[in-house]
């Protein structure tokens, strides 16, 4: 790209066109205008650049936490995607509703019904349907040395922990610190090592942890699982939960106000969630997630943008199938919607806002957002459904949090 054809394409904030102020300006090659960027804080970015006769898309990024500008000619989303944009991240939900009642609205979670978002933060407890959703701990207690692949305990000896056990590290969030997890691959006599690293690359250095047997004998399903939850201040926060089959076992945190994430981290030879397994508040009255037997994830679509981020969807698919034999035709009408009135982004509480809409027959229905739709943190999310006949409903929403 030669200077004469790319110059005044990138931010130069030291050119002025009379009349108008210097800062924070670009010259674009389309228009053949001067433009300023708007807003703060977030990088922003243009599209500029030709190559003889051939135009070169080139997203041009003032990442204003690296104080640098950054060129790239792929989409915006894949540079978040491959970690080149800071403070971005990949986000993704999916949903699924496998029993849609005809004319009757309900929300895209495997546990069917309506979602109900708790009303205050408190203890919760993880149960399963399946005594084979158990885990068996071999070990536990404080390692006195370890590095980012390894964890060594001088007063225990390992020797009956076997290659793929897991180890948990400070599953309560212990210290402050974030919980952890990661698969055996050799063991010594005082020194597990874990190769393919810990989850969050931490350390096995002075950490509480927790050896669960992925051998044990009828325990072949779900043995830990991962909640991702905010407290009552949307403050994010994780806790790994050790199964019982059926037995509750309640969280040690009694701050889980929204469950964001719920998913299986160990398990036996099945793999999967035996049974249904379930998050709920220590009532009972309310269940904050739900991972259908034979899958490893929850399927459900709610989430809450925590505290000091915001998210921005980019794209919406959705899909319905009518159980109906007739040659009747039937139809389901899905929707998004957010307790956040979307001309202001005014908080709303309980009332929420459609924000995209669709009607499904039988088929499914991919929306990109041209505009992504921006949601600001403490905003409650889901999507519903209603169709004029049973079924089942399955969604997935992509974007990205800054």
């Amino acid at each position: 790209m030669s200077e004469s054809t790319y110059e005044r394409s990138a931010f130069d904030a030291t050119r002025t066109k009379v009349g108008q102020t210097n800062y924070n300006k670009f010259f674009d090659n389309t228009t053949g205008k001067w433009e300023r960027l708007s807003g703060s804080g977030a990088p922003q970015f243009i599209v500029c650049g030709v190559s003889g006769s051939i135009a070169i898309p080139v997203s041009a990024i003032i990442d204003p936490l690296q104080n640098r500008l950054f060129v790239t000619n792929i989409p915006y989303t894949y540079d978040i995607s491959e970690g080149n944009v800071s403070g971005h991240t990949p986000w993704s939900k999916i949903g699924y509703n496998p029993a849609l009642v005809a004319n009757t609205e309900a929300d895209l979670w495997s546990n069917a019904g309506v979602y109900t978002f708790p009303s205050g933060a408190s203890q919760m407890q993880v149960l399963s349907t399946s005594t084979a959703d158990t885990g068996i701990m071999l070990f536990s207690g404080s390692s006195t040395s370890g590095s980012k692949t390894t964890l060594v305990d001088t007063g225990q000896n390992f020797s009956t922990v076997e290659t793929g056990d897991c180890v948990i590290l400070d599953k309560s969030m212990d210290g402050g610190r974030t919980p952890e997890w990661g698969y055996v691959t050799a063991v010594a006599t005082t020194t597990l090592t874990v190769g393919g690293g810990f989850s969050s690359a931490g350390s096995g250095l002075s950490r509480n942890y927790y050896v669960v047997d992925k051998n044990a004998t009828n325990r072949s399903g779900s043995q830990a699982v991962r909640i991702e939850y905010l407290d009552s201040n949307y403050a994010q926060k994780y806790e790994i939960v050790i199964l019982s089959g059926s037995t509750a076992m309640n969280t040690v945190n009694t701050d889980l106000f929204r469950i964001n994430s719920f998913r299986v981290i160990a398990a036996g030879s099945y793999t999967k969630a035996t049974g249904n397994n379930v998050v709920r508040q220590v009532t009972g009255v309310v269940t904050g997630s739900f991972i259908t037997s034979g899958y490893t994830r929850a399927r459900n679509v709610q989430y809450t943008v925590p505290l000091g981020k915001t998210l921005y969807i980019t794209s919406f698919s959705c899909a319905y199938g009518f159980t109906d034999t007739t040659a009747k035709p039937h139809y389901c009408r899905m929707y998004s919607k957010a307790n956040a009135e979307n001309l202001t982004g005014l908080n709303t509480l309980d009332i929420f806002y459609p924000y995209t809409e669709v009607v499904v027959s039988n088929n499914t229905v991919f929306i990109e957002h041209n505009c992504p739709t921006k949601l600001p943190a403490k905003t409650d999310i889901k999507v519903s459904a209603i169709a004029d006949a049973a079924g089942i409903a399955t969604i997935a929403i992509r974007g990205w949090l800054e």
